[in-house]
């Protein structure tokens, strides 16, 4: 009997084996893969929840887009609200729209994660991943101002602010 009992425990410890050195392989490439182009994706979930101002306060670099060309000239809400990931070193990883105009978020998300930075964020003097909300504004792009749609429509008087 004891014989069986020794050989159960020999299968179980080669099952073991192999599963362990199986994990070891999987830990191994994906170390030696190289990171992915554009932020890391986010390995792990948001283990802090924070408001604007908070996430704010650790804001190393930050840029603010310019309105696209192909935007509306009459675009009253200029502003995305995007739902910001960043991880235990202060890097960008998950951007996701959440409210505003669906011309403007493509270009929200794409500045926010090419141009913005942040320090890490700390829990009894750890780093830990945090989520929060960004308000994203855009600013009229430098050169000529947009005209509105009732100075397209009236003469040149009007488009140059003389009125009639």
């Amino acid at each position: 009997m004891r014989g069986s009992v020794f050989e159960g425990q020999a299968k179980s410890h080669e099952t073991y084996s192999r599963r362990n050195n199986l994990a070891w392989a999987c830990l191994l490439v994906c170390l030696a893969l190289p990171p992915r182009p554009g932020g890391a994706a986010c390995r792990e979930r948001p283990t802090v929840l924070l408001d604007e101002r908070t996430a704010e306060t650790h804001l190393l670099a930050k840029k603010e887009p310019e309105l696209p060309a192909n935007a509306p000239a009459l675009a009253r809400v200029r502003k995305v609200v995007l739902l910001v990931t960043v991880d235990r070193e202060g890097v960008i990883c998950e951007v996701k729209p959440v409210a505003g105009p669906q011309g403007l978020r493509k270009s929200a998300v794409a500045t926010v994660k090419k141009h913005w930075r942040y320090r890490p964020f700390l829990v009894d003097w750890k780093p830990v991943v945090a989520q929060f909300p960004v308000a994203v504004k855009f600013v009229l792009p430098k050169g000529e101002p947009r005209m509105t749609a009732h100075q397209k429509d009236c003469g040149p008087a009007i488009r140059q602010g003389r009125g009639i």
